[in-house]
């Protein structure tokens, strides 16, 4: 599936679950702007600058809630994977994304005690 400008635009994201932290939604809004206008040729956001972009958390007790980071940092994956085959479509050596960061990853909600 090719990712177009309308896809991007059209990304709807669902609040972080209640007591947890979500990713700020005007700074994840902004970086996506950016990327439907690469995808339109006005901007040059690249699949490595996806790969590193990185957002201020929410603190869980403010009014504004964030946005849930697992499904922006699912969606961003995509949005890396078409960067990525667009730039290896204009380069001789495709290019292959780096291991995925799991630090933003839960922690499961029981620990089992040994």
């Amino acid at each position: 599936m090719k990712l177009t400008a309308d896809d991007v635009d059209r990304a709807w994201f669902p609040p972080a679950p209640f007591g947890t932290r979500g990713y700020n939604r005007m700074q994840v809004d902004a970086f996506l702007d950016r990327v439907a206008a690469t995808l339109e040729g006005r901007d040059t956001v690249t699949a490595a600058d996806v790969h590193k972009v990185a957002f201020t958390l929410c603190p869980p007790a403010r009014r504004t809630i964030g946005y849930d980071p697992a499904a922006v940092d699912a969606f961003l994956r995509l949005v890396e994977s078409a960067l990525g085959a667009r730039e290896s479509a204009t380069m001789a050596k495709p290019y292959l994304a780096p291991a995925l960061d799991h630090s933003n990853a839960r922690p499961p909600l029981w620990r089992k005690l040994v």
